[in-house]
């Protein structure tokens, strides 16, 4: 089989872009695989065909909306497949939606109240691109990483193509726990040994003034912040609520599971997340999550029993509750966080590949299937 995978990135750093490093890695042992991507990160997978695809990065939307030309024209050939992350390119017959674009700022309208000029203009011109796309979409077949993004393209897009849920992968080999790394890394953050640490991953919009409101609920523990948004707007939250000295932001990192090992819990009060590959990441390193609804990786936790979940992810009230309920209950806290991770050994990167692949001879199937009858009409 001959597959082209179109994706802004090929890294394996963050989202969508670790998702086709993992698949095309796997399919190039078996199959010809095309990459087409505007930056292409050194020393990833020799068997595989890269292709640049140029994009203006000036701003978000126009590096979508570049990226998405170019894609277009770049991607020529006879492809058995052609699968594209989200609308990376108009040319395709498989595409994985990682987000509803118009989901994400009805939600972020909801929790911030307003959205910048550029968020409006981002929102409504990639709504209105993905609404004329899934509404349209006929001969292809829609993966979503979770049942809550299904249920959003039918919401918000009335999708007519037929959608497989498929969860993402998580390599649970990578974060399983090392106790001397926990130890160093909690050395460098002024963590004692006996003392609770928290730990929040990703866009600080994602809950992060919940968790610093709810920590000052919680006495004596620590919250770690690793994030890439500016964190001036968040310490001085902590600092006007007492807790200053008990947040912490160590920084961006290219090995973040060395602050899962350190930390004793992970928490995500998410208005909105399609899916949140830092809970299934959490969860393999051994650690307890305390995760919003809103979250699609929710679906993968069954309450007090492998994780704990936030009805209201915007009462912090609620989310200081649990992390009280796992700083007084240290054993159940353990317990929760075994049973996360041996939810999540289930959700290897192979089967995710394989169910992926399951798709594609469908589709492969179903154009056998149609040139055939198309073959006898002529007859």
């Amino acid at each position: 089989m001959k597959i082209a995978f179109v994706v802004h990135d090929y890294r394996r750093r963050e989202g969508h872009s670790r998702y086709v490093v993992e698949l095309a890695s796997r399919f190039a042992e078996e199959h010809e695989v095309h990459v087409f991507a505007n930056e292409i990160e050194a020393g990833e997978g020799s068997k595989i065909h890269f292709h640049h695809v140029p994009a203006w990065r000036g701003s978000a939307l126009g590096s979508i909306l570049s990226f998405a030309v170019g894609a277009t024209l770049a991607v020529r050939g006879r492809f058995d497949i052609i699968h594209n992350q989200g609308l990376c390119g108009f040319r395709g017959n498989v595409f994985t939606a990682h987000i509803c674009n118009r989901a994400w700022h009805i939600a972020l309208r909801k929790t911030s109240g307003n959205l910048t000029f550029r968020e409006w203009v981002s929102g409504t011109t990639l709504g209105a691109l993905e609404h004329l796309f899934y509404r349209t979409a006929r001969n292809c077949q829609i993966i979503a990483v979770s049942n809550r993004i299904a249920r959003d393209l039918k919401r918000c897009y009335h999708c007519r193509a037929p959608i497989t849920v498929i969860h993402h992968g998580v390599d649970a080999r990578v974060f399983a726990p090392d106790g001397e790394v926990r130890r160093n890394i909690r050395a460098q953050l002024d963590i004692k040994p006996d003392e609770m640490a928290f730990l929040f991953v990703g866009d600080m919009r994602k809950g992060g003034r919940q968790s610093i409101r709810a920590l000052a609920q919680v006495p004596a523990a620590k919250l770690v912040f690793v994030s890439r948004s500016p964190d001036a707007p968040y310490r001085a939250l902590a600092d006007e609520l007492g807790v200053g000295y008990r947040v912490l932001f160590p920084g961006v990192t290219n090995e973040i599971q060395k602050y899962y090992w350190a930390a004793d819990a992970l928490v995500l009060p998410s208005h909105y997340d399609s899916f949140g590959m830092v809970v299934t990441e959490g969860m393999a390193a051994g650690l307890p999550v305390i995760v919003s609804r809103e979250a699609g990786a929710s679906e993968l936790i069954e309450p007090g029993q492998n994780g704990l979940l936030l009805d209201d992810y915007n009462d912090f009230g609620e989310l200081a509750a649990k992390m009280r309920l796992l700083t007084g209950d240290r054993d159940f806290a353990r317990r929760i966080g075994a049973a996360g991770r041996k939810t999540v050994e289930t959700y290897s990167w192979d089967r995710i590949a394989s169910e992926t692949m399951s798709v594609y001879q469908r589709l492969s199937s179903e154009k056998t299937s149609t040139q055939l009858e198309r073959q006898v009409r002529a007859l």
